[in-house]
């Protein structure tokens, strides 16, 4: 029986710095950052255009709560989303 590729997939949780969600996973459960934005310092995650920022957030409250973080990422919608957001952030008058 073969595995569904797409269940092998790790995705990206900071496309400007290419930081996968297994890496985020792991600097959280060895480093244990008291606060989300200590996350920078994962291969700089979060520091680039900012787009992963409150899911950086969102991860470190779950594992902050005891959870698997980012378990429910999928890269495709993750990158539909990113998308989206640039669009709206590039339509927006300064």
């Amino acid at each position: 029986m073969t595995e569904d590729p797409a269940s092998c997939e790790d995705p990206t949780v900071c496309f400007c710095y290419r930081v996968s969600r297994a890496k985020v996973a792991a600097f959280l459960r060895k480093q244990n950052p008291t606060v989300a934005s200590q996350l920078s310092e994962c291969d700089s995650a979060g520091t680039g255009c900012g787009w992963c920022r409150r899911l950086l957030e969102d991860m470190h409250t779950t594992h902050q709560a005891g959870g698997d973080p980012g378990k429910d990422l999928k890269q495709d919608a993750n990158e539909a989303a990113r998308r989206t957001w640039q669009s709206e952030r590039r339509s927006k008058p300064s």
